[in-house]
């Protein structure tokens, strides 16, 4: 597949064209240690030093070249002003790209996990409209890419469809598995519009924390998330961007975005789909070549309010209170007893909600609710759905002395004498 860069000349806000344009690094005196293109993740220059480039219009420059799956690449251009002037260089990073359905369709990639080999991976996604109301797409399957961007043979590309809006997929990971790095790609098709979602995974020989990221406690992070479901969609419209140093990197006031078809990039409010990356973990967007001074970037995103580690961390918590509560225990959240699913999760709720009254006290999440007059009713609101789930949390806590306990019980065989006589064990009693 290809990508086409482009770079742009003003005066006075007039498009003009410069003495010379070419694809080159900044090079040491022999040409052939630099490169116009370079392919960082196999350390092969794809566009030679010195290329030239001709505007395709007045003051409009571009370059196209091949890009290979999952790989990084960096761009130099050599730009001279004037005749006789020294080059200026103007150097990115670009990538890395995956092809979804013949498309070339470019991903930060969020972090899924870190898995032992011979394990399973389990992979997670949430498909929401822009309201955050979840939603079926009309076609959804997985491809995973190594770090050099080949693809990996899977018995399955079909994640199982969970409940409206929710997938699930288990990499079941051969013993033999290469360890490293993979990009795990959720291709998918809502409203005859292509999406992609592209989460990272490490394949180790040795991975303690294979545990946070498959099996039971993913049941459990999935669970919690429905008694949050309203704080982990929440919309935000045309929200104005972080003023850039470089002008090319833009912030926004939420991290975590939910890969919602409905996020829209707005370019003096203008929506824009071409030569910028989302990266919806850290809530940013990155555009390719540098913007003008007087461009303002705008957003429509939906995010999340707590972030998976944030989720864990409130149920062990809660699980350590239980623990303990008598009689004492020392349960892990992948192997406590199922009946203790709710008192986890009621203790996980409350930690959340206390967490969410807390930032709500701030200036800026005071704004997810509307200026800090309303974000003072909803702190209100939350203090009684607080208190009605201690209440809960308290009760079931208070059951965990009753049981169920090991039930021991003793056999007693008499002995008796010759008839008319009293047995040992009756003798014993009242001796």
């Amino acid at each position: 597949m290809e990508h086409t860069i482009y770079l742009d000349f003003t005066e006075e806000d007039s498009p003009i064209d410069v003495y010379s344009v070419k694809m080159a690094s900044e090079s040491p005196d022999n040409p052939s240690t630099g490169y116009g293109v370079l392919d960082i993740t196999a350390n092969e220059i794809i566009t030679s030093w010195g290329t030239t480039i001709e505007p395709y219009e007045e003051g409009k420059y571009s370059h196209t070249f091949t890009v290979e799956n999952g790989h990084l690449y960096i761009t130099s251009w050599e730009i001279t002003a004037n005749e006789g002037e020294d080059p200026t260089y103007k150097t990115d990073q670009v990538g890395p790209f995956f092809s979804v359905n013949d498309s070339a369709v470019r991903a930060s990639a969020s972090f899924g996990g870190k898995f032992i080999q011979g394990n399973r991976a389990t992979v997670m996604l949430k498909i929401t409209a822009f309201d955050g109301t979840p939603k079926d797409p009309e076609d959804i399957y997985i491809t995973i890419y190594t770090e050099e961007g080949e693809i990996v043979s899977l018995d399955n590309i079909t994640p199982e469809h969970v409940t409206t809006g929710y997938y699930v997929y288990d990499w079941n990971i051969p013993t033999d598995q290469t360890t490293g790095v993979y990009n795990i790609v959720w291709s998918y098709k809502v409203d005859d519009i292509e999406k992609a979602e592209v989460q990272e995974a490490i394949v180790s020989e040795d991975a303690t924390d294979t545990a946070l990221y498959s099996g039971r406690i993913v049941d459990l992070k999935f669970a919690l998330e429905y008694h949050l479901t309203c704080a982990q969609t929440i919309p935000v419209y045309f929200e104005q961007s972080k003023i850039s140093r470089d002008n090319k990197k833009y912030e926004f006031s939420f991290t975590n975005w939910n890969q919602s078809p409905g996020v829209k990039i707005y370019r003096n409010q203008e929506i824009i789909n071409d030569d910028y990356d989302i990266n919806y973990f850290k809530g940013n967007v990155i555009f390719d070549n540098a913007l003008l001074d007087q461009d303002v970037i705008n957003a429509d995103y939906n995010f999340r309010w707590f972030s998976d580690d944030e989720l864990i961390r409130f149920m062990a918590n809660a699980l350590q209170t239980v623990n303990m509560y008598p009689p004492v225990s020392n349960y892990g959240l992948s192997n406590f007893p199922d009946r203790f699913i709710p008192i986890v999760l009621y203790g996980a709720v409350k930690d959340a909600l206390r967490h969410l009254m807390m930032c709500i006290n701030f200036q800026q999440p005071a704004q997810v609710f509307g200026g800090v007059e309303e974000a003072q009713r909803a702190f209100a609101n939350f203090e009684s759905l607080k208190k009605n789930y201690e209440g809960d949390w308290e009760k079931l806590l208070e059951q965990k002395k009753y049981g169920p306990y090991p039930v021991s019980k003793l056999i007693v065989v008499p002995e008796y004498t010759l008839p008319g006589g009293r047995s040992r064990w009756f003798r014993y009693l009242f001796k």
